[in-house]
């Protein structure tokens, strides 16, 4: 009898992501990673409410976007993207796109830019307005 050996990879644990559901940019990138995550790689919590093992204190996750495994392995900002990019198929030529070099620190910068214009980016896609928290 000849066994088959598969080509495919085992499907990646879950990936739970914060988001701060305050933030209409914020809630906007949630609602594009739940369709293109067809696979249901990644578990989407919004941060009011959100208790983890190990998670960091609110004002700390309000800052960026943060990403934990189901191992307890904890990631933020353009590092959270990039193991996001990772899980999900449609977005994994991005982490490829990542690995080449002086792609960090571009994909560093874009997501500072970004994450420091969240609120005036929600105003200019007509999406509610962040809430601040300080």
């Amino acid at each position: 009898m000849v066994s088959s050996i598969s080509n495919r990879r085992a499907p990646l644990p879950t990936l739970t992501v914060l988001y701060d559901g305050d933030c209409g940019f914020c809630s906007w990138c949630a609602s594009i990673l739940a369709r293109l995550d067809r696979r249901r790689r990644l578990r989407l919590v919004a941060l009011a409410g959100a208790t983890l093992p190990d998670q960091p204190p609110l004002d700390q996750l309000v800052e960026s976007i943060h990403a934990v495994d189901a191992e307890g392995r904890w990631w933020a900002g353009t590092d959270a993207w990039l193991e996001i990019f990772r899980r999900v198929p449609a977005l994994r030529p991005l982490s490829s796109v990542a690995q080449l070099p002086l792609a960090r620190p571009l994909f560093d910068l874009v997501y500072r830019l970004v994450a420091r214009n969240r609120r005036p980016l929600s105003r200019l896609l007509g999406l509610t307005a962040c809430i601040r928290r300080r």
